[in-house]
């Protein structure tokens, strides 16, 4: 927080014994000088207001001198003067960089350049807080048409998504039964084309699901449904299921099973795996052939559970890191087909483990590869005591 000497004005003291021709000389010297502080063994014992000040001088000795003068004599002859029309920002700005006297003075205000009324610096305070007002409702007001438009969006999605996993799965089922040849042998260039169509629907199913579980997250209409499940079975399923996806990449996927064996989780099984799917197929889409793939749990000392999902990949910087935790977030890495998605897997990687009561942790670099860590809390692990040494360095 700014400290509010920072914003005030340093003015030469004067001790108690200075003269008041003195100060006067001062005030005249400096029409923005609003007083003079007094100041004894640099320690304030007073201040002189500069238009008490003047008041006692001009009582005591000035009536004489200007009482059958015109006013004019003694006026200012280039007062401010602002336009009925100002904005309270801009008026403020004016008189604290270039008038700072006219929050004593008192400024003029004209319609049409006709004098209209006087300001004061109580007149810019009540209109400010008129305008603060006025900037609270609309924020409001922006908010919950925000807000509105957002569950708006999330319903149409989950109403959309579920439309179309009816058709998506009729497809599917047709195109296994071709694949499959259920209904006899298919020629060749046909049964390719199932297996197209197969890849197709199931590719085009998995974006509609995340469509679906993105939408109950902003909706508020996820529900978890826990068990107590064994973190390796889950990993080695996972693993499992996209095999075969990394080996026609070039890419190897190891699961280290040292400090998961009897590791059991209270989570919603089909969250706790769709977080690993999404996290492996990440992992598998930004790692050039050659490369490898680690799955690793371990406890820390708090007994935190930790799983982590390393690859050598491609790696992102800071600024890709934000884009990709950004729903339909896309990183634009190159031209290849081959990096594009909805750019929601990450996103919902950290909506489902937080609602987990989890954290989603990330550690990147541009050519270094990428270390994504779902951190699950203590009260949701059971079945093996914290082990420092099963815990994953932290990273540099």
């Amino acid at each position: 927080m700014a400290s509010i000497d920072r914003f005030a004005l340093r003015v030469q003291p004067v001790a108690p014994s200075t003269r008041c021709a003195d100060v006067y000389d001062r005030f005249s010297a400096d029409v923005d000088l609003i007083a003079v502080p007094v100041v004894e063994e640099e320690r304030p014992v007073g201040l002189v207001y500069r238009a008490e000040f003047e008041h006692r001088l001009a009582h005591a000795y000035g009536r004489a001198l200007y009482e059958k003068k015109p006013i004019a004599t003694l006026m200012d002859p280039e007062p401010l003067v602002v336009e009925r029309g100002i904005a309270v920002e801009a008026l403020g700005h004016l008189i604290a960089s270039d008038r700072p006297s006219a929050l004593l003075r008192g400024f003029i205000i004209t319609g049409e350049g006709r004098y209209l009324a006087l300001g004061t610096a109580l007149s810019l305070l009540q209109a400010s807080l008129v305008r603060s007002e006025q900037r609270s409702l609309e924020l409001e007001q922006a908010y919950e048409a925000a807000d509105s438009a957002n569950r708006t969006k999330s319903g149409f999605l989950a109403n959309m998504s579920h439309e179309l996993r009816t058709p998506l799965n009729a497809i599917i089922g047709f195109a296994e039964c071709m694949q499959d040849e259920v209904m006899g042998p298919l020629p060749e260039r046909y049964k390719s084309y199932a297996e197209d169509i197969l890849t197709s629907g199931n590719h085009l199913l998995g974006m509609v699901n995340d469509l679906l579980d993105m939408a109950k997250i902003e909706a508020g209409r996820y529900e978890l449904r826990e068990n107590r499940l064994r973190v390796g079975d889950t990993i080695d399923s996972a693993v499992r299921i996209l095999g075969e996806t990394a080996s026609r990449n070039g890419v190897s996927i190891v699961a280290h099973r040292e400090a998961d064996n009897d590791l059991r989780l209270k989570a919603d099984e089909r969250s706790f795996r769709q977080m690993l799917l999404n996290l492996l197929s990440n992992a598998i889409k930004f790692t050039e052939a050659g490369g490898c793939i680690e799955v690793r749990s371990s406890v820390a000392t708090d007994g935190e559970l930790r799983v982590e999902v390393t690859d050598t990949g491609i790696g992102m910087s800071d600024e890709h890191q934000k884009i990709a935790l950004t729903p339909f977030g896309q990183v634009s890495v190159n031209f290849d087909r081959r990096y594009q998605g909805t750019g929601l897997g990450l996103p919902l990687v950290k909506s489902l483990i937080e609602l987990h009561g989890g954290r989603l942790e990330m550690q990147s670099a541009l050519g270094q590869g990428t270390r994504v860590g779902l951190c699950f809390p203590p009260q949701r692990v059971e079945g093996r005591s914290a082990d420092p040494q099963s815990a994953l360095p932290a990273a540099e």
